[in-house]
Order: structure tokens, then C-alpha cells, then sequence
């Protein structure tokens, strides 16, 4: 008896111990045009379906851990690097800010791209900090990041670039905005636990301090979070804008964040989103550069996988069929 209860404890943790990384199980595709709300111009339909690839996150176990590696093409996420926190419901609300940020900045991409007039600026803000990392008691969730080593920012990519290249070690000057008030802080990087990446342990997002367009462009209800839906929106946006068939009656189904500049950046659960996009009948999906080579590992054959740097990229692709 005892071996029997000492064997089914084993097995209990097994299913439900919680690790210190993030499984992405894949989630339903959902289409952007519902969600975009255009007054003061005209716009024309979309000849076809553009979607956003999304997936769950869920605390990774040892079994579903095990699964996940004996798939080449998954990934576990280090927890520090995804939500610092945890996966609360403070994380998932501030998820869902993240998107509304995002959501701007790719109308300001799209419009532009389509001819439009567009002022905007954009600021770097602490969306969480990681416990006893780096920037543990320097810095805090709410902070606005104005420059790192005196260089201005206006968005996280350039944190996360300068980060990513830095030593195990290295002292950055970071120069704060906190409640109002302007500091510089002084910040010794090291490798954060978990992971083999040398960071500050903040979880760090671009939003939008100000934008300006001649007509108005409202995101409607959703709760979809995080940045990821950047580059499919700006794309979608184009297609309305102008006067371009572009989709041109396909299903375009894609992930990646967008800059400022129109830049595509990496997310995260790429190969769980190509999966569901095969599954719900994606003609073309569109991923970051970068990841392409994991996209390609999870698709099946017979799938277009597009990888793309920028959004002009991702208009020129979808021209060229």
C-alpha cells in the first residue's frame, strides 16, 4: 500500500507540479476585420480573410514538459522571460493593454503604408518586473523608460536589441521617468534564472503617447492580449485603406509584432499558431523572418509559410500571389 500511494504521489506531481516555464497550447485563429471600426473615410471590403493566429499560455508540468520536448518543433518559454509574475490575472489585464497598444501602433503602420497622414509617438514602459533580478527594487511596473545609456527610446525592441548583445555583468544607465518624476539609474546585468539570456528581468512594451489620423479607427471589444496581433492589423488596415485588392479572395492567416517603423518582430508560440493555421484552412501565413525556419518545421506540406521583416515586406509578398 504504501509503494501504491508513494507511486500515485509521483504520478499527481508529474501531472500538476507547476515549472518555471510557459507552455503555448494553440488557440482559434481570429479574423481582424470585425475588430477594426473605421469612421470619417471610406474604406473598401476585403476580398477574402485575414485572421490573427493567437494561443493559450499555460503553466508548463513535468508531463506536459516532456511532451513538448519530444517535439522538434516546440518550445518551453523560461517563465522570467514571458510573465515575471506568473500567469495572474493582473498578468492576462495587462496582456490585454498590450494589445490596445499594439493595436495603435499598427493603424499608424497600416495608414501609412496606404498614403495616409500619420503622427504618432510612442514610449517605452515596465509592464512587469521579475523578483530578484536586476531591476528588482530599481525599477517598477508603470515606469517609462526615456533612455538607455543616453540614447532616447521609443520603443521596447530597441531595449530588448541592447540588452540582448550585453554581458553577463555589464552596467546599463538607464534614465527613468517615475510617477512624474526624471531619474538615471544605474543597472548591472546578469543572467536571469531559468535561462541562459542576459537582461534587466523586466517585461518591457511600446505604447502609444500620442496618434493622430484625418478619420477614426476604434478597436472593438476583445479579449485577445499581448502584441503579437501587430502585424496581421497593419496589413488588414492597408487592405481597407486602399484601394488595392490585396487579400485578392484568399485566407492570410499570420503573427508578429510591429514597430513604429514598420518593423516585424518575434513572438512567441509560433509553431503551435502554424499548426492552427493549417488546421482552420490558411492559404498563406505570414511570420516573422527570423522564425521562419521554426514556422516551416511545424507546417505541414503543402502550406505557404511567408517569412517577412517589415510590413512593406508583407504587402509585397501577398502582391506577388
Amino acid at each position: 500500500m504504501v509503494y501504491a500511494v508513494s507511486l500515485a504521489l509521483v504520478v499527481w506531481a508529474t501531472l500538476v507540479t507547476p515549472l518555471p516555464y510557459v507552455e503555448y497550447a494553440p488557440g482559434r485563429p481570429s479574423e481582424i476585420p470585425p475588430l477594426i471600426e473605421v469612421t470619417g473615410t471610406p474604406v473598401t471590403q476585403i476580398n477574402g480573410t485575414t485572421s490573427l493566429l493567437t494561443v493559450f499560455l499555460r503553466d508548463a508540468t513535468p508531463w506536459s514538459a516532456a511532451r513538448v520536448l519530444l517535439d522538434p518543433a516546440r518550445d518551453l518559454a523560461p517563465a522570467s522571460t514571458v510573465a515575471p509574475s506568473g500567469l495572474t490575472p493582473e498578468f492576462f489585464e495587462a496582456q490585454r493593454d498590450s494589445f490596445a497598444d499594439a493595436f495603435q501602433i499598427a493603424t499608424a503602420v497600416g495608414a501609412e503604408a496606404a498614403g495616409v497622414d500619420v503622427q504618432i509617438s510612442t514610449e517605452v514602459r515596465v509592464a512587469d518586473v521579475l523578483e530578484d533580478s536586476p531591476a528588482d527594487g530599481v525599477l517598477t511596473a508603470g515606469d517609462r523608460i526615456l533612455a538607455v545609456d543616453g540614447r532616447p527610446l521609443s520603443d521596447a525592441s530597441q531595449l530588448q536589441a541592447r540588452t540582448r548583445g550585453a554581458d553577463d555583468g555589464e552596467r546599463l544607465e538607464l534614465t527613468v521617468d517615475h510617477g512624474g518624476t526624471e531619474r538615471d539609474v544605474e543597472v548591472r546585468l546578469t543572467t536571469l534564472a531559468g535561462t541562459d539570456q542576459v537582461g534587466l528581468g523586466i517585461l518591457a512594451e511600446t505604447a502609444t503617447s500620442e496618434l493622430e489620423l484625418p478619420f477614426e479607427v476604434e478597436l472593438t471589444s476583445t479579449r485577445i492580449g499581448g502584441p503579437s496581433a501587430g502585424m496581421m492589423t497593419a496589413v488588414t488596415l492597408y487592405d481597407l485603406l486602399s484601394d488595392e485588392d490585396l487579400i485578392a479572395g484568399r485566407t492570410v492567416l499570420g503573427t508578429g509584432t510591429v514597430s513604429i517603423d514598420g518593423r516585424v518582430g518575434p513572438v512567441g508560440g509560433v509553431p503551435e499558431k502554424v499548426r492552427s493555421a493549417a488546421s482552420h484552412g490558411a492559404d498563406i501565413v505570414l511570420v516573422p523572418r527570423a522564425q521562419l525556419e521554426r514556422a516551416e518545421l511545424a507546417a505541414p506540406e503543402g502550406l505557404t509559410v511567408i517569412g517577412v521583416t517589415t510590413v512593406q515586406d508583407a504587402i509585397e509578398a501577398l502582391r506577388a500571389g
